[in-house]
């Protein structure tokens, strides 16, 4: 792991002992939450590639879409309690 990459078998270490945690739960690779920063795998990179730190205007992406995420699994616990 350098400052600003992660291979892909360290972020998966990293998230099976609770250090990172993934955006979208389930996915292969996904942008990950990881040393207070965020962390993901450019869509047009090979199979393999590294995960790379977000620059501040992705991050600030990444983090609405948590934010929309996380109001979505809200829901959805309410109405799953409501069943």
């Amino acid at each position: 792991m350098t400052d600003d990459y992660v291979s892909q078998a360290r972020m998966r270490e990293l998230i099976d002992d609770g250090s990172a945690t993934v955006m979208l739960a389930g996915a292969e690779v996904s942008p990950t939450w990881y040393d207070g920063r965020w962390w993901y795998v450019p869509a047009d990179a090979a199979e393999d590639a590294d995960y790379q730190a977000a620059e501040p205007e992705q991050a600030e992406r990444f983090d609405k879409l948590r934010r929309r995420a996380e109001a979505v699994e809200r829901v959805q616990a309410e109405l799953d309690a409501r069943s």
